[in-house]
C-alpha cells in the first residue's frame, strides 16, 4: 500500500508541475491549480500523509488546511479549500530541511 501511496504523490506532484506548464501560475515552488479533480476526501485515503497544524504564510488559514508528504529529500505540502468537496488548490515543494528545520 505504502509503494502505491508513493507513486500517486509522485504522480500527482509531476502533474502538477505538468499543469503549470500550461498556464496555471507556478511561483516560488508553489503551484497554484485551477478546478483540481483532487479533492480532500480522495486525497485522505489514497495518499501517505501527515496532517499539518498551519499552512505556510502565502496560504489563508482560514480558507485553506494543509497536508504534507515527503519524497526525494522534498516536502510537498498539498493546500485544500475548506468550500464544497474540498479541492486541492495548489501544492507547494520545498527541500525537507527547510520544513523539518535540520
Amino acid at each position: 500500500m505504502k509503494k502505491i501511496a508513493v507513486l500517486l504523490t509522485l504522480g500527482l506532484t509531476a502533474g502538477a508541475v505538468q499543469v503549470s506548464a500550461h498556464g496555471d501560475t507556478h511561483s516560488g515552488g508553489v503551484t497554484y491549480l485551477e478546478n483540481a479533480p483532487m479533492t480532500y476526501e480522495l486525497f485522505e485515503t489514497a495518499i501517505e500523509h501527515v496532517d499539518l497544524d498551519t499552512c505556510p504564510g502565502e496560504f489563508d488559514g482560514d480558507a485553506s488546511f494543509c497536508r504534507m508528504t515527503l519524497a526525494s529529500d522534498m516536502a510537498h505540502i498539498f493546500v485544500f479549500s475548506h468550500d464544497g468537496d474540498q479541492p486541492l488548490l495548489a501544492v507547494k515543494t520545498v527541500p525537507v530541511n527547510e520544513v523539518l528545520g535540520f
